[in-house]
């Protein structure tokens, strides 16, 4: 095999890769231990790289072109990037306490994926021009409304939420009517009654699209409650959440037929339709395309792809 650093010292990998946009960074190929000098060369002289996985705090390279990175959490961020340079984040560990800065001085984020940890709500700047909203939310007081950070992106329109709340947690004087794609993705060791997740959905009348996983409290006769409710939506997925049956799927053949609307339902079941989207296809690293809905809606939070490149995919 050539020598990795040979390979990347002695050709012009701009050219022989001139589509290149994100570059993952690993500690080593086939046991060669590599180093941030062997990267400087790809990265620092090709302004077409936007993207960037695997950055680690110490790695010293000329980010200056770079929009999207996939790290853990970044404490030297302001001395590496420039203010509102970056337009999206994807971060593994982060503590809630430290995400007003990062909204502060990263005001055009467009998509933000995070887990989050700690023990308050969040209360900074909003994330005004937020599109997509993925956050694993761990470790906050039982009490405190876990899906709170939506209340703090005006332009938000798809999000999914790992994470439960209670009826007294939730703000519904705050509504968001850009919100069109909703997961509500609810760890096996949590619990949200169906109480909450009624008052948690009057807060976004307009949504199209909404996933609910791993509920043990929505069941058959909610469904009806949902569409009017809800007078927008076009697709409810309830897979992984078992309470919900093929007689809602009875149910909302007749209402549709009735009023005139077009709802489709997705819900476990021994044979699944070809016809229906696949749930929880492997991971993809890197999605082409701002399609929440394509990359997204259909995951769980666990397999959601690392950066979402928003230009279309040239070797397609």
């Amino acid at each position: 095999m050539t020598d990795p650093v040979n390979t990347l010292k002695h050709h012009n990998l701009p050219e022989l890769l001139p589509n290149l946009r994100i570059v993952t960074v690993v500690d080593e190929v086939e046991n060669y231990e590599l180093k941030p000098r062997h990267f400087r060369k790809v990265i620092n002289n090709n302004p077409k790289i936007k993207g960037v996985i695997g950055l680690r705090n110490k790695c010293k390279l000329n980010l200056r072109h770079i929009e999207m990175i996939a790290m853990n959490h970044m404490v030297n961020f302001k001395k590496v990037f420039r203010p509102d340079q970056l337009k999206q984040i994807q971060f593994e560990g982060f503590h809630v306490h430290y995400l007003p800065e990062y909204v502060e001085y990263f005001p055009s984020l467009k998509r933000l994926h995070i887990c989050l940890y700690g023990g308050s709500r969040y209360n900074g700047p909003n994330l005004s021009k937020l599109k997509i909203l993925e956050a694993y939310v761990s470790g906050w007081d039982e009490a405190c409304d876990k899906f709170n950070v939506i209340d703090y992106c005006p332009s938000l329109e798809s999000a999914c939420i790992c994470g439960s709340t209670d009826d007294q947690s939730i703000d519904i004087s705050i509504k968001n009517y850009n919100l069109r794609d909703l997961v509500i993705d609810i760890p096996w060791i949590d619990n949200m009654n169906w109480s909450s997740i009624r008052k948690l959905l009057t807060k976004f009348p307009n949504l199209n699209h909404l996933a609910i996983r791993r509920s043990g409290e929505v069941e058959d006769c909610h469904v009806e409650e949902l569409v009017k409710l809800l007078p927008q939506i076009k697709l409810l997925d309830f897979r992984e959440s078992v309470g919900v049956t093929v007689k809602s799927a009875d149910f909302l053949s007749k209402f549709c037929l009735k009023s005139n609307r077009s709802i489709k339902i997705y819900y476990d079941c021994e044979k699944e339709p070809d016809s229906w989207p696949k749930y929880d296809t492997p991971r993809e690293s890197i999605v082409y395309g701002f399609d929440f809905m394509k990359h997204c809606f259909y995951k769980s939070f666990s397999r959601l792809p690392l950066l979402i490149d928003d230009q279309i995919n040239l070797l397609e």
